[in-house]
C-alpha cells in the first residue's frame, strides 16, 4: 500500500469514525429531547385537562348563580316597591293588586321558573297567584319565613321544601322588609336547576350534580338519585360520605378518589355559600385524549427522526448535499423562530383585544343605565376621561405611591363608568322624577351606591383581574361620601374615604356641572371651578380638588374637542 493510499485510508476512517460518533450523540441528544419535551408536554395537558375540568363546573356554577341573582334581583325590586307602599299607606287590597300583576309578568316576561311572589305585610298574608291557604296555615312557620327572619334584611335563599300550594319540592328566596315584621319571598321550581345539573359534563363524560351543605341533592344528572341525602340516607356507603363531607368543607379543590374501583377526579365549586356544584369524571376518560394525542404525536417524532436519519446518512456520502441540507435545516430552524415570534405577538394581541373588549362591554352597560335617567353616555365617557386625567396626574407626580401604580390609573380609569350601575335597581318612577325627592324617594335612591357595589362585585367575579373588581365596587360604594362626613351610604369622613372614590366624587360632580341635561343648561367652565373651591374640605379631598384645577387647561381642551 503506497504512502498515499495509506493516508486515504486513515483519513477515510477517521471520517467514519467521526461520523458514527456524530451519528450516536445526535441519536442520543434526540433522544433525550423526546422524551423531554414529550415529558413535559404530557405533563402540561394534564394539567390543562384539569384546568378544562374545573373551568366547566365553573361555567355550570356560573349558570346557577345568575339564574338565582336574577331571583334574588326581582325579590330585592319587588322588596323596595312594597316597602315603599307600606310606608305611604297603601291598603293590602292594593298591594295585593300589585303582587298579582308582578307575579303575572316575572312568569311571562323574565322566566317561567318563577311561579309566584307572595309574603307577610302588615301582619297578613298575601299571595301573587290568588291561592288562600287553608285553616290552621301560619306563615311565620313556614321555612320562607323563618329563613327571611335570620337574613335580617339580606335576601336569603331557602333550602328546598315541599310546598303548601302545589305539594311539589321546590325553592325560594325571600327577604325581611324594614319593618322587621314583614316579609317577602319568590317561588322558583327546580327545572332549570334540574337541566344545569345533567349539563354538568366534560365532552360527553362524567356526571354531576347540585348538593346543599346539609348533604341533599338538589339536582342531578340521574334523576333517580334527586331528592336524596347522602349524608342521612342509610343506604350510602361510608366512602360515599366521606367523600361528599369533603367536597362540603373545601373550597373548589380538586379532589382524586376512588369510585366503584375506579379512579375518578372530583370537581366543585360553591354557589352562593350554600350550595356547591360538583363533576365527577373517570380519570381515564378525563385524560383519554391526552394519552391519544401524545400517542400519535410520539408516532409521527419516531417516522420524522427516521426520515431526518436517512438524510443524515446521504449527507455524509455527499458533502455538497450535506452543505445543502444544513442551510435548509437552518433556513427551517428561522421559520420555526419567525412562526414563534408571530403566535407570541398574536397572543399579545389577542390579550389587548379582550382587554380592549371588557372595557368596551363596561363602559356600554354603564352607558345604557346612564340612559334610564334620561342621561346619554357622554357623562359615561367625561368621567372616565376626567378620572384617569386625575389618576395619570397622581402617577407622574409621584403622590400616593403606596397605591398609585400603572395598574392603578388604567384600572380606576375603567371602573370609572360603573361608578351609577346601581341605578339599574331603582324604580324609574323615582329615578326619573322632575322634581325634587321626598325623603322616602331620596332613601331608595341613596340605596344604589351600596346594590351597585354588589352588582359590580357579581358582574366581574371570575375576571381574574382583582385590583378592577376592588376599585369599581369603591367608586360605585364611595362615590356620595363627603370629606366632612355628610356623604352617603357609610358616612365616612376624609381619608376613611377610598382614594378612588374621592376621585371619582370631584370628576362626577364637576360633569354634572358643565353638562347640559333637559331640566337645566350647561354652568360656565369659571362657576363649576369656583363650586369645586368652595366644596374644597366639604364635599371634597382638597388634593384632588389642587389637581384638577391643575388640570384645567387639559380638562378645557377636551370640552372643546367633545363639544
Amino acid at each position: 500500500m503506497t504512502k498515499k493510499e495509506k493516508e486515504s485510508y486513515t483519513e477515510d476512517r477517521k471520517d467514519r469514525i467521526q461520523y458514527i460518533v456524530t451519528l450516536a450523540v445526535t441519536l442520543l441528544a434526540l433522544i433525550f429531547i423526546v422524551v423531554y419535551s414529550f415529558g413535559s408536554f404530557y405533563k402540561l395537558a394534564k394539567s390543562d385537562a384539569v384546568e378544562i375540568g374545573a373551568r366547566a363546573v365553573s361555567e355550570e356554577s356560573e349558570k346557577l348563580n345568575n339564574f338565582l341573582l336574577m331571583g334574588m334581583d326581582v325579590l330585592q325590586v319587588t322588596g323596595l316597591t312594597i316597602d315603599h307602599m307600606m310606608q305611604s299607606g297603601e291598603t293590602p287590597e292594593k298591594i295585593l293588586a300589585y303582587l298579582l300583576k308582578e307575579s303575572a309578568e316575572y312568569t311571562a316576561q323574565i322566566d317561567s321558573s318563577f311561579t309566584g311572589i307572595y309574603g307577610v305585610f302588615n301582619g297578613k298574608y298575601l299571595d301573587g297567584i290568588g291561592w288562600e291557604p287553608e285553616a290552621g296555615y301560619v306563615p311565620e312557620e313556614r321555612p320562607w319565613y323563618t329563613a327571611a327572619k335570620k337574613g335580617n334584611g339580606k335576601p336569603v335563599i331557602v333550602p328546598p321544601y315541599l310546598d303548601a300550594q302545589t305539594h311539589s319540592v321546590m325553592i325560594s328566596v325571600s327577604q325581611l322588609l324594614s319593618d322587621k315584621k314583614s316579609v317577602v319571598s319568590l317561588d322558583i321550581v327546580m327545572d332549570d336547576m334540574q337541566r344545569i345539573a345533567q349539563g354538568i359534563r366534560l365532552n360527553g363524560h362524567g356526571y354531576g350534580f347540585i348538593i346543599d351543605q346539609s348533604g341533599l341533592i338538589v339536582a342531578h344528572s340521574d334523576e333517580r338519585e334527586k331528592g336524596k341525602n347522602y349524608l342521612q340516607d342509610s343506604t350510602v356507603s361510608s366512602e360515599r360520605k366521606e367523600l361528599i363531607q369533603k367536597i362540603l368543607q373545601s373550597n373548589g379543590e380538586t379532589i382524586d378518589t376512588e369510585i366503584n374501583g375506579k379512579n375518578c377526579r372530583v370537581f366543585s365549586k360553591k354557589v352562593q355559600d350554600d350550595w356547591s356544584v360538583v363533576m365527577v369524571i373517570n380519570t381515564e376518560d378525563l385524560l383519554h385524549r391526552v394519552q391519544m394525542n401524545l400517542f400519535r404525536n410520539i408516532i409521527l417524532s419516531l417516522l420524522i427522526f427516521i426520515v431526518v436519519l436517512y438524510y443524515c446518512t446521504l449527507s455524509h456520502r455527499n458533502r455538497i448535499k450535506a452543505a445543502h441540507y444544513a442551510n435548509e435545516l437552518q433556513k427551517s430552524q428561522q421559520t420555526l423562530e419567525a412562526r414563534v415570534v408571530e403566535q407570541t405577538n398574536k397572543i399579545k394581541e389577542q390579550t389587548d383585544q379582550i382587554m380592549n373588549l371588557q372595557e368596551n362591554v363596561i363602559e356600554g352597560m354603564a352607558t345604557l343605565i346612564e340612559s334610564r335617567d334620561g342621561n346619554t353616555g357622554e357623562h359615561v365617557r367625561s368621567t372616565k376621561k376626567y378620572v384617569g386625567m386625575i389618576a395619570s396626574y397622581m402617577l407622574d407626580h409621584q403622590l400616593h405611591p403606596e397605591e398609585v401604580n400603572e395598574e392603578f390609573v388604567r384600572s380606576l380609569t375603567n371602573a370609572a363608568p360603573l361608578h351609577d350601575v346601581g341605578k339599574i335597581m331603582i324604580a324609574d318612577n323615582i329615578l326619573n322624577k322632575p322634581g325634587r325627592f321626598t325623603p322616602e324617594e331620596f332613601e331608595v335612591m341613596k340605596t344604589h351606591s351600596k346594590v351597585g357595589a354588589e352588582i359590580v362585585e357579581n358582574i366581574l367575579a371570575g375576571s381574574g383581574n382583582e385590583r378592577l373588581i376592588q376599585l369599581s365596587c369603591d367608586v360605585a360604594h364611595y362615590h356620595h361620601e363627603k370629606w366632612d362626613g355628610s356623604g352617603y351610604p357609610e358616612g365616612l369622613k376624609g381619608n376613611e374615604i377610598p382614594l378612588s372614590a374621592r376621585i371619582m366624587a370631584v370628576a362626577d360632580v364637576f360633569d354634572a356641572l358643565v353638562s347640559k341635561r333637559v331640566y337645566k343648561d350647561a354652568m360656565p367652565l369659571d362657576k363649576a371651578f369656583s363650586i369645586l373651591i368652595q366644596d374644597s374640605g366639604k364635599h371634597f379631598d382638597p388634593e384632588i380638588v389642587v389637581i384638577f384645577l391643575n388640570l384645567r387647561k387639559n380638562v378645557e381642551k377636551y370640552l372643546k374637542r367633545s363639544a
